[in-house]
């Protein structure tokens, strides 16, 4: 499946490191880490089943939801609304939306060419897979995330996803005040603590650390964080 919807990808495209000629400017911008790192397979699985779905089942534990646990589950994956902040050309939203009952994702990349090359493997997603893709979307966002808050919200993300191993402090500040400023958010998994002084009054409580594959460590760490609704 993947090699069908990413058969645009070219290998000299990867080799210079998912850029185009002429992007390399972007990578020292403000706010802006352009290194490739992404979970494979199997990390992005355990991710959804031994994080996301859990820590919402947590979170929305005092709500109107089933009884069901099975149901519940359904109910969870239906409902969420997954956001991949570095999203690259896709590969993590695409597989949650083939692999699960989530029916929205949003990835955000500063990088115009990797957000187009997205927006390309949805297509080929859709047209070659429809089984798995039909009555679903992704939506990419070619922004700066700190410029995305309001979006988020309108799309009402609950999740949140960042590869934040190479953030810097600056930049891991400014990723809190973003996840914290967006009123859905319930669960966010980064491999970077969130800041504590943007998170004093806020909900969003570190709650576990998870150990992921991914292509550059079989064994990477993340941080999970949830905000309790529960009544």
């Amino acid at each position: 499946m993947r090699l069908r919807i990413f058969e645009h990808i070219s290998q000299r495209y990867d080799e210079l490191g998912q850029l185009e000629a002429g992007e390399e400017h972007l990578t020292v911008m403000s706010n802006v880490f352009a290194q490739i790192g992404t979970l494979d397979v199997d990390g992005i699985r355990k991710m959804w089943t031994s994080v996301v779905i859990p820590q919402l089942r947590v979170s929305m534990s005092g709500q109107a939801l089933s009884n069901c646990i099975e149901n519940l589950a359904t109910k969870l994956e239906e409902n969420t609304v997954f956001c991949d902040v570095g999203s690259g050309i896709g590969n993590v939203c695409l597989q949650i939306l083939a692999e699960t009952r989530c029916k929205k994702v949003i990835g955000v990349e500063v990088i115009p060419s990797r957000c187009h090359n997205a927006v390309i493997a949805l297509e080929n997603a859709k047209r070659y897979f429809p089984e798995y893709f039909a009555g679903k979307n992704a939506i990419f966002i070619n922004d700066d995330f700190v410029n995305c808050v309001s979006r988020l919200t309108e799309e009402r993300v609950n999740v949140i996803f960042a590869h934040s191993w190479m953030f810097d402090d600056d930049l891991m500040l400014k990723f809190t005040e973003v996840v914290t400023a967006v009123p859905t958010v319930l669960c966010v998994v980064t491999s970077r603590r969130l800041a504590d002084r943007a998170l004093q009054g806020s909900p969003l409580k570190v709650v576990s650390q998870i150990h992921l594959t991914a292509d550059w460590n079989d064994q990477a760490p993340f941080y999970v964080y949830t905000k309790s609704l529960a009544t």
